[in-house]
């Protein structure tokens, strides 16, 4: 049986190669053997390319890899014009350039925290696996360097943590997160009628087995000042069986709304 992962010392640069060993050490992944194919070893491969962490799966047919890349040209236009707010930014009643605190509690490629952000909130990612994690902070470290000051100041604004969330809701909150982000993994389709985007298909096989911690909406209900915000595929039961107060549809998803009671939200 392949091993889940492997770590592909696919660049020759010395430093590179230091980079890659380091990561192979701190994720407990094991390196590629040389000059061997990874089908034969591993379901997914880790490796740079253009100095980016990149993510892909080695099953026939898969696509391509996938990085985290919040320095490009497609978030940068979303986040410049705004004549079509956010549906996310709506549905947690966000509004732009206020320093709302956002807890993202299953960050996954951190496109959602990164869209909080952008709009002025500062938000805490957690992230329970290590990969996802390492991939996480390789784009956030990335992102802190560009050429571009507003991805700069949006990056700043992310503070990413390691482990699982409802450990950390559970912990010391010197200041409780207005917003509870959830974005748990989609229940699987019986029949796909449309194409998977590339970075789902990557998340579902990667955490495929792995459920979500059980009281995870509860945890959150508890933790957040404001509301409780759940993306669910449109047509998904409520999360753990629980109603919303009021919901959001889009073509493909929604967002479940948990407003606080005693809230001025």
């Amino acid at each position: 049986m392949p091993e889940q992962c492997l770590i592909a010392l696919a660049d020759r640069d010395a430093s590179a190669v230091q980079s890659l060993e380091a990561l192979s050490a701190s994720l407990s992944v094991p390196l590629l053997p040389a000059q061997q194919s990874p089908q034969n070893f591993c379901q997914f491969l880790l490796f740079y390319e253009n100095a980016r962490l990149c993510l892909r799966s080695t099953a026939e047919g898969a696509p391509g890899a996938v990085c985290v890349d919040f320095d490009n040209n497609s978030l940068q236009y979303r986040q410049r014009h705004h004549t079509q707010p956010e549906a996310l930014l709506k549905a947690a009643a966000v509004k732009q350039s206020y320093m709302t605190r956002v807890l993202d509690a299953t960050a996954g490629f951190g496109l959602d925290a990164y869209l909080f952000a952008a709009a002025g909130s500062v938000v805490t990612l957690c992230e329970r696996s290590k990969i996802l994690h390492a991939m996480l902070e390789d784009g956030i470290r990335r992102a802190s360097n560009s050429e571009e000051a507003l991805v700069r100041q949006t990056v700043a604004r992310m503070h990413l943590h390691s482990g699982d969330s409802l450990t950390l809701m559970q912990g010391h909150w010197q200041e409780r997160p207005e917003i509870v982000y959830l974005d748990p993994m989609f229940p699987e389709r019986k029949k796909k009628s449309a194409k998977v985007k590339k970075n789902m298909f990557l998340l579902q096989q990667l955490l495929h087995g792995e459920e979500d911690a059980p009281g995870l909406l509860v945890q959150a209900l508890e933790l957040a000042v404001k509301r409780v915000v759940v993306k669910r595929p449109r047509h998904a039961p409520f999360l753990e069986g629980r109603a919303p107060g009021f919901s959001l549809e889009g073509k493909s998803s929604r967002f479940d709304v948990y407003p606080i009671a005693n809230s001025a939200s």
